[in-house]
């Protein structure tokens, strides 16, 4: 019984040094392909600020954006359009006008799936405060290109052109 014992134990020692043995390590493989560099992506919408809304619009997300918690969305309005130089002048969410009846304020906020766009303001809305058919573009930064180097201070991009020189990146539009 002794023998068994001390065969057993010493198939079990064998077992657990031949077990934590390695051989030599074999060459380092192909680089595997890159992984999707997520950018930014914009899309343009028209809204209608009334009265029969509520000076509000909701706007969902296009399906091809993935929008997660940690990522931010910026609004902008078109505010101009230059002929000469065939330019569109982009301003950023919020707006604040000063006009005879008090402060009105373009804002907006987003979840996950869908924008709101909306008025505000220190005096009652009325007709006159109405907009019909805007048009606006949003632009999806995730989370991870915000946490690059490339985008700080994005949050005082006050036009489109200057969220993209931030940026050196071209903003691709999705339709």
């Amino acid at each position: 019984m002794k023998k068994a014992i001390k065969i057993l134990l010493l198939i079990v020692m064998s077992n657990l040094v031949l077990i934590s043995c390695r051989g030599p390590e074999g060459p380092v493989g192909p680089e595997g392909p890159p992984g999707p560099e997520i950018l930014p992506l914009s899309f343009e919408f028209e809204i209608s600020l009334l009265q029969n809304n509520n000076f509000e619009d909701f706007i969902e997300i296009p399906s091809q954006i993935d929008v997660f918690q940690s990522d931010m969305l910026l609004v902008y309005a078109l505010e101009d359009f230059i002929d000469q130089e065939n330019l569109d002048v982009w301003r950023q969410l919020p707006i604040t006008e000063f006009n005879e009846d008090g402060t009105l304020v373009f804002n907006y906020d987003f979840t996950q799936v869908d924008i709101r766009i909306f008025l505000e303001a220190n005096y009652n809305l009325g007709p006159a405060d109405e907009f019909d058919d805007f048009l606006m573009r949003a632009v999806h930064i995730p989370a991870d290109f915000m946490q690059s180097s490339k985008a700080k201070g994005i949050e005082n991009a006050g036009s489109l052109k200057e969220l993209e020189e931030l940026l050196g990146i071209e903003i691709k539009t999705i339709n």
